[in-house]
């Protein structure tokens, strides 16, 4: 599984610019909680500990996903590596489950993404730190302009789950296309592919829990470009929805 994701910092919180936040949405980290150790080496390294906390009374067989993306903002190229592992968490235990040494370079955005799942691949506990001089530079200079407690958002985040190298080359496509775009939501995107009729997948798109749209999958470009043109119309309409849902709500 991949992930991809743009973090927007608000002003107040300029403190956390430079290396990033650990974030709560969707109930994440209500029963699980991920956690990034950073420990400030020395050259732009960084020694990172991936942690997991069982806040609860129970026992829970769980998968983790610690995760180093770079990417350059000029050139839009991103690079990522990854190491996963099972672990089982006692009541209220506490673990460490992986530990890594980051070579920060000044010039790109890095970002350390910690997420953990249980076995059934639900999303428990999700912890995120950024790295990116040229954000801080530009939260900085807009300062004077933001509002007092406007708070933090997660944006612009895109799951994977899929099978087959024209469901990735989807994903690919349609993700380039979403983090190009002016419009991007505050909720999860999960592109997943499962095995339909015969020997073709069906890939769906789901923005939470609501699939806004779905297609049976070939391997050419252009009809994968198409499809990825589509699921984004559906996906920024779904969002309109959400948004004048949220606003009429508020009115009455």
């Amino acid at each position: 599984m991949r992930f991809h994701l743009h973090i927007r910092i608000a002003a107040c919180m300029l403190s956390l610019a430079f290396y990033g936040w650990s974030g709560y949405g969707q109930n994440f980290n209500s029963i699980v909680k991920a956690d990034i150790v950073v420990n400030d080496l020395k050259d732009d390294l960084l020694e990172v500990t991936g942690t997991a906390q069982n806040l609860t009374g129970a026992s829970y067989s769980l998968r983790y996903e610690l995760s180093v993306i770079t990417s350059s903002g000029e050139t839009n190229n991103h690079s990522k590596n990854s190491q996963t592992g099972r672990f089982t968490l006692g009541p209220h235990d506490t673990s460490n489950l992986s530990k890594t040494t980051v070579s920060i370079n000044p010039d790109k955005r890095t970002i350390i993404l910690l997420l953990i799942y249980n076995l059934d691949d639900e999303l428990m506990g999700t912890s995120r730190k950024v790295y990116d001089r040229q954000e801080e530079q530009r939260a900085r200079e807009e300062l004077s302009f933001e509002k007092p407690n406007e708070g933090i958002q997660l944006m612009g985040m895109v799951t994977e789950r899929t099978k087959t190298k024209p469901g990735k080359d989807f994903y690919d496509i349609f993700y380039q296309k979403y983090h190009l775009s002016p419009t991007q939501g505050n909720r999860i995107i999960e592109i997943d592919e499962i095995i339909s009729f015969g020997r073709t997948t069906r890939i769906s798109i789901k923005v939470g829990d609501q699939v806004v749209y779905q297609f049976i999958a070939q391997p050419k470009r252009d009809y994968l470009t198409a499809h990825a043109d589509e699921a984004l119309r559906r996906v920024q309409r779904y969002f309109q929805y959400l948004e004048n849902r949220n606003e009429n709500q508020i009115k009455y």
